[in-house]
């Protein structure tokens, strides 16, 4: 949010609602309703004085409710803008004509009761479409008490409990009695799938419901029991099945199938009485628990369908934005130029819509690229930093995640002793608007040369404080930065005087590196503005025609002789049927339309260079290209002899029976049942991952041979139809007669026959007998597994890091989902993670969108964090050149007969390495150099 609120380029338009919309694409005339806030933003400075004074107080949505707000107030601590409104129908003055304390403590003169709201208009190229969801108020659903029984929750609003800034200050208390529960029931699909008229599954609820849990018991100890009642757990994403298991390990969740029928309460206690069928077992159980906490389904936000009008777009059965279903996509709509992205068309992950959303951007910029703006320069004073270092040190509480368990004052008073320190301050939030600006005015009244910040952790705050650094002129590598959480107050939660302890170390070491940070400057390098796609199926070949739309130079190579990998193999496509022959066929003549050059039946041999500078070698020559895109995708597990697949001829894999339904349809005439098995090769010790395609596709398939007249049976672990339209397909198959039976993984269905697969035996729990089905055909559901041929050399080449999994790593989980460590190197499609045709394409246009922003201009920024060599000192041994994996030091001859290491800095990560292994000291990592580390460990061990 920060970074969008003090972009120079994005104009903020918050509190405001599109009123109309009118013109064309590239052309849209937007009317946008600017709404009175009766406080005078550009005067305004988010003091907060307003807020404190103000002595009206009303129930706030943002906490659910369970706490109050002011009536002129800002939603929450981290608002961007961080700036206030009047809510006129609860302010006092507004009715009743009396009051005004706002204005009276105003000293900017920021109040005006006379603001009007105001209509602006803006001409705009593309419009995107990112308006999120609403959740259900579970009180229609009479027999979960919501709203009868105090101690029956949402999840949000146990979410903002466990917020630190929340209206219990992180503590879990029952809103009957204010007490800390020692028991909590979680209920899973509340008002989803059938439920409240919803067919749909809301996606993100059950790993939702799961990091609840887990935090629940961080946050509350003394919490002795947690329940879990669901119909499937549906952890259908990249690590999302590893998580689960975790969970499962720790013996502190007791998870039960089924579906509540009613809740109770015990009136003298405010107990709840959880009345459900274990749907595993066929036990009616009886559970007691002193709260309950409903996972409300998404809803479509309030207002899309005025907005959906205003646009000329349309909605969905389920009344989110709808997609143009044939280009099978998450991102576009019916009319040109206008896009979606997030849960603004259905429920997705956080991972799911930042992909969606840089996909979005990556479309629209279609439309406006000739319009690319430079990024503003922003004149700053610098910061005078000779003399004596000034180190000020900012402790952040983050809430009570660290306030919580470290004596912040204790603290406070102890950096306030440590040489050097001038300045020490605490802060409630230390990364929000208020909190860094704060830091910048700091840095120039105080006139201070270093920074050091004690909060959480570098990997994603780091680059937010030293930006404030620089804005406030202050060299950003003069900033230190120590993570007081994870390192102190989360992993020592029990402990907390020896936590705090041990943050007064970690401050102290990080005031002695301090002193001695010098100031580095990014330098620019000269960008080769074309991209290379390696990969041509469905999401290479979406990544390149985004490309190409904006102009830029695009190499797309695929190693088979023809393009479309897996599709080539498709039948149709699920939710909606379409063809994949017909989609290939639509995105081959589009590409024939383009200027992609195209090189199939292509190696790649070799790559050398860097971001902007990439060679890469190939069988059929040599590329030069800025960014490298992989698109190489997956392959499918082999069975081996799992289930007879190689005994016998009619154990199948899904990817054959989608060749038989599309080239072969007398395969098929005889038989008349077919059995699927699901999660063959995932969800297993081997590959934990759950392959997530397969649920989908094996009901797609089951109700296309319903439609020859063959039966099937599903014997399935958890259903897991989470992409939209994908559950209503489920509920399709089984209206359609699609019999679907769970096994336990523990007992295995067995497939059995003397020449052929005649029947399937297994043990059914909830009768306590064994069953057999008589079959014609087994169809195993296989995972999606890493390619490792082409995965495998792409890693040695790139060195692109792989997860546990073997797929690629993204540079962030949530936040990064394309991007690699590798500066330049981009990511797309399966592999990544296993996944479907839609959100493969919506990961392609998002890879074509990070690939404009480094090529869009002809040169880019690296970071000076890297290794450089004393010549003088250097005796050429060749030990850095041997260990470094990035081939970043190479031996030239400086003299003849006279060789030194000199080390690419482009290619240098930073890490360190061949400073420690060189034996003569000429190396030094800049940043990161002996006096910096040496001083960190005499100072670690000064009060021993």
């Amino acid at each position: 949010m920060m970074d969008v609120g003090r972009h120079p380029n994005i104009e903020l338009l918050t509190y405001s609602e599109i009123e109309d919309v009118s013109g064309y694409v590239g052309n849209f005339n937007v009317k946008i309703k600017r709404k009175a806030a009766y406080v005078d933003w550009d005067k305004c400075t988010g003091c907060g004085v307003c807020i404190e004074k103000c002595p009206q107080k009303v129930p706030s949505e943002f906490e659910r409710n369970l706490g109050k707000r002011k009536a002129i107030y800002t939603p929450f601590p981290q608002a961007v803008p961080n700036k206030p409104v009047i809510d006129k129908e609860n302010c006092i003055f507004f009715q009743r004509g009396k009051c005004k304390a706002c204005e009276k403590f105003c000293s900017v003169n920021a109040i005006d009761w006379e603001q009007k709201d105001r209509i602006i208009e803006k001409i705009v190229g593309s419009i995107i479409v990112a308006t999120g969801f609403d959740v259900l108020n579970p009180e229609i659903i009479k027999p979960y008490g919501y709203g009868l029984y105090k101690n029956v929750l949402t999840q949000l609003e146990l979410e903002r409990m466990l917020s630190a800034s929340g209206p219990t200050n992180g503590h879990i208390l029952r809103p009957s009695d204010k007490k800390s529960p020692e028991s909590i029931t979680f209920i899973q699909c509340v008002g989803a799938r059938g439920e409240a008229g919803n067919q749909y599954c809301s996606r993100y609820c059950c790993l939702n419901t799961i990091k609840d849990c887990m935090l629940v018991k961080q946050h509350e100890p003394g919490i002795k029991k947690l329940n879990v009642l669901y119909i499937d757990m549906r952890a259908a994403g990249k690590g999302f099945e590893e998580f689960y298991q975790r969970s499962l390990e720790t013996g502190e969740i007791e998870y039960i199938r089924g579906r509540p029928a009613r809740i109770d309460e015990d009136r003298k206690t405010g107990d709840l009485m959880i009345h459900v069928e274990d749907t595993l077992t066929g036990e009616l159980k009886f559970i007691r628990s002193e709260m309950v906490v409903l996972s409300s389904t998404a809803l479509p936000s309030k207002g899309s369908e005025k907005l959906a009008r205003i646009l000329g777009i349309e909605l969905d059965k389920s009344g989110f934005f709808q997609t143009e279903k044939s280009n099978i996509t998450a991102v576009e709509t019916t009319r040109d130029g206008i896009f979606l992205c997030g849960c603004s068309s259905g429920p997705y992950d956080i991972s799911e819509s930042v992909a969606q959303a840089t996909a979005a951007a990556s479309k629209a910029e279609k439309y406006v690229s000739a319009y690319r703006l430079p990024k503003k320069e922003v004149k700053i004073e610098p910061v005078d930093i000779s003399g004596p270092p000034r180190i000020g040190v900012f402790v952040c509480h983050c809430g009570i995640n660290i306030a919580g368990v470290l004596n912040i004052s204790e603290i406070l008073d102890y950096v306030k002793t440590l040489p050097y320190v001038t300045f020490v301050e605490d802060n409630l939030f230390l990364c929000s608007d208020t909190g860094q600006s704060r830091i910048q005015q700091v840095i120039k009244e105080e006139k201070l040369t270093r920074v050091v910040a004690a909060a959480c952790t570098p990997r994603t705050h780091e680059p937010i404080f030293r930006e404030s650094c620089f804005m406030a002129g202050l060299n950003p590598y003069l900033f230190e930065m120590v993570n007081i959480r994870d390192q102190c107050s989360w992993v020592h939660s029990f402990e907390p005087e020896n936590a705090t302890e041990r943050a007064k170390d970690q401050i102290r070491m990080a005031v002695s590196r301090a002193r001695f940070l010098s100031p580095l400057t990014k330098n620019r390098i000269k960008i080769d503005q074309k991209a290379l796609i390696i990969g041509g199926g469905i999401s290479g070949i979406q990544c390149a025609l985004d490309l190409d739309a904006q102009g830029f130079e695009v190499f797309l190579i695929e190693k088979e002789k023809k393009l479309g990998g897996r599709l080539n193999l498709l039948h149709n496509l699920y939710p909606y049927g379409i063809s994949a022959g017909e989609l290939l066929d639509r995105k081959l003549k589009e590409l024939e339309k383009s200027k992609v050059k195209i090189y199939t039946g292509c190696n790649i041999e070799q790559i050398n260079g860097f971001v902007g500078n990439f060679e890469v070698s190939t069988s059929n020559g040599t590329f030069k290209t800025g960014t490298i895109v992989l698109a190489t995708g997956s392959a499918l597990y082999k069975p081996g002899n799992k289930f007879g697949y190689e005994k016998f001829e009619n154990v199948i894999t899904n990817q054959e029976l989608e060749s038989i339904l599309k080239n072969n349809d007398e395969v098929l005439a005889k038989i008349k049942t077919v059995a699927f098995i699901q999660c063959v090769g995932s969800r297993c010790k081997e590959n934990p991952t759950c392959s997530r395609y397969c649920c989908p596709t094996t009901i797609k398939q089951s109700i296309e041979l319903k439609k020859k007249g063959i039966n099937s049976v599903v014997f399935y672990r958890d259903i897991r139809t989470v992409a939209p339209g994908t559950e209503e397909l489920y509920r399709e198959a089984r209206k359609q007669g699609v019999k679907f039976i769970r096994y336990d993984p523990k007992n295995e269905p067995e497939v059995s026959g003397k020449t052929k697969a005649e029947k399937i035996n297994f043990y059914m729990e909830i009768f306590k007998k064994d069953i057999e089905v008589p079959v014609d055909l087994v169809v195993l559901a296989v995972a999606m597994v890493p390619d490792e041929e082409g995965t495998g050399k792409l890693h040695e080449l790139l060195k692109v890091p792989r997860g546990l999994d073997g797929f690629f790593m993204e540079r962030h989980a949530k936040l990064g989902p394309v991007e690699t460590t590798s500066e330049g190197v981009y990511l797309c499609g399966c592999v990544q993670s296993p996944k479907d045709i839609s959100d493969s394409m919506s990961q392609a246009s998002a890879a074509a969108g990070k690939v404009a922003s480094i090529i869009y201009t002809d040169t880019t920024e690296i970071e000076p964090t890297t290794a450089v060599v004393d010549e003088n000192l250097c005796r050429a041994c060749g030990k850095c050149v041997s260990i470094c994996e990035f081939h970043a030091p190479e031996l030239i001859e400086k003299s003849p007969g006279v060789y030194v290491s000199r080390i690419n800095e482009v290619l240098c990560k930073g890490c360190g390495t061949c400073a420690s292994w060189c034996p003569t000291g000429a190396i030094t990592a800049k940043h990161f150099t002996d006096k910096q580390i040496y001083s960190m460990i005499d100072s670690a061990y000064s009060e021993l």
